[in-house]
């Protein structure tokens, strides 16, 4: 059997471990996984030379769509994320207006005629019929994955509508049916919020830090206890979203102690920046809000003891005008940089290991949401979604597309150098490969297209 590509000699890293090899691709999928001399003839080998080959990551959370055009955005976005290592990408969508199940038969051609890699979706919940729509949704989009905004005041920039404990209550009751059913939520009380967004606009202040102070730590643990109790008494998969508070993964650790079935996620932003940077102003306004230095140092300690589950980079293109604090969108980029960012500052830096780096950036995502075996993991018959890094390579970041990137200019030690998406390259030394273009897949698929 001879196959499409192997590489060989390389520090082959999974999320239980690593050995010096490499795989052998073939249709796809991987049909090898071995010493050179256990893998077979193919129509292109890659000597690897001692740099680390890992399964692609899988970004669990981002948004695409929203200020840009839909098409364009993944058309750019994929390619900034395939020249990143990222070889799935999962979109939190939202349709104020109507149904689910006509948005997601558009969006899902739409974005496989634009996509360098793979992706899929989670629904947002945005009206009260979403909820009792959930059943038809998996049925026929095979979507299972729910999200709950919480924290958004009514008149916000983005025209997000938050879910009342009503409705977060409702969507777990209706998802937890589903075999993977899950419901994803983004933890801050939005009375609160709102009374105190009120509060500081009244002083004047238009630095970032007045809206991380709008919205302080205790409004985020708050609501993640809140829906942690409503996960427990309906027995749901939870989700909870880019955390940004230090308490958050020990409150997700005590859940678990107990019982609950609860994920949590954080992002490069709260790892490596707070809200008292000297060189960010309102263009670096997210929500959740950065934070201080403590809770920076409580994440990593859930990144590097175990009590954070998933990295996701919360990717959004918005077009940012500098101007008003309380009226700037809330969002930045990074789909090209989480992963030099988490080998610099994760793996170099705080000594992270390789194998607990795969395990936030692929297995556990595509455990959680219900990808497993096919993505995620290095294994004979999974999809060959592959990422080969140089670690002691250093470059510079240069951010030149849509969005707002908070790390443009910083050097940084350890880059990836191949993609390799379902068999085939589509990036190599940061240039995506143009050909590769439209070549993603849509992944959250109804049951009688699954190919696992």
């Amino acid at each position: 059997m001879e196959a499409d590509l192997v590489l060989h000699s390389g520090r082959v890293v999974s999320h239980i471990g690593e050995f010096h090899g490499g795989v052998a691709v073939r249709d796809g999928k991987i049909v090898a996984i071995g010493d050179r001399d256990d893998l077979p003839s193919a129509a292109r080998t890659i000597d690897l030379e001692g740099r680390v080959l890992m399964p692609g990551v899988i970004d669990p959370h981002c948004h695409l769509g929203v200020n840009y055009d839909y098409d364009e955005d993944m058309r750019t976005e994929t390619a900034g994320a395939a020249s990143g290592g990222v070889t799935t990408i999962l979109l939190f969508a939202r349709n104020p207006a109507g149904s689910y199940i006509p948005f997601y038969q558009e969006r899902r051609a739409r974005g496989e005629s634009q996509a360098y890699v793979d992706f899929g979706f989670h629904f947002g919940i945005q009206r009260e019929e979403h909820i009792a729509e959930i059943p038809r949704i998996a049925a026929e989009t095979g979507v299972q994955s729910f999200k709950c905004h919480m924290g958004y005041e009514v008149g916000n920039s983005i025209g997000i509508v938050s879910s009342t404990d009503a409705w977060v209550y409702g969507a777990m009751r209706e998802a937890v049916k589903l075999p993977k059913g899950v419901v994803s939520v983004h933890c801050e009380n939005t009375d609160l919020v709102t009374m105190l967004k009120k509060e500081m606009m009244a002083t004047g202040r238009q630095d970032l830090a007045a809206y991380t102070e709008s919205r302080p730590a205790f409004v985020e643990e708050e609501a993640i206890v809140r829906v942690i109790r409503l996960a427990e008494l309906t027995g749901c998969p939870l989700y909870i979203v880019h955390t940004s508070v230090g308490a958050g993964p020990d409150l997700a650790a005590e859940a678990r102690a107990r019982g609950v079935d609860v994920t949590m996620e954080t992002c490069p932003h709260y790892l490596l920046r707070t809200a008292y940077d000297e060189d960010l102003d309102a263009r670096a306004k997210i929500s959740p809000p950065l934070r201080d230095r403590e809770n920076l140092e409580g994440l990593w300690r859930g990144v590097l003891g175990g009590a954070i589950d998933t990295l996701g980079t919360d990717h959004v293109p918005f077009k940012k005008t500098g101007g008003d604090l309380w009226s700037e969108k809330p969002g930045v980029v990074s789909f090209a940089w989480e992963l030099p960012l988490m080998l610099h500052f994760g793996v170099h830096e705080r000594g992270l290991s390789l194998s607990r780096l795969v395990e936030l950036n692929s297995y556990n995502p595509a455990r959680r949401f219900g990808l497993l075996p096919r993505k995620g993991m290095l294994a004979v018959g999974a999809d060959a979604d592959l990422v080969v890094v140089d670690l002691d390579l250093e470059k510079e970041v240069k951010a030149t597309g849509k969005g707002t990137c908070l790390y443009d200019g910083w050097k940084l030690r350890g880059w990836p150098v191949l993609t390799v998406s379902r068999g085939r390259v589509v990036a190599e030394n940061g240039v995506v490969v143009e050909s590769e273009h439209g070549r993603g897949r849509c992944v959250t698929v109804p049951e009688s297209e699954r190919r696992d």
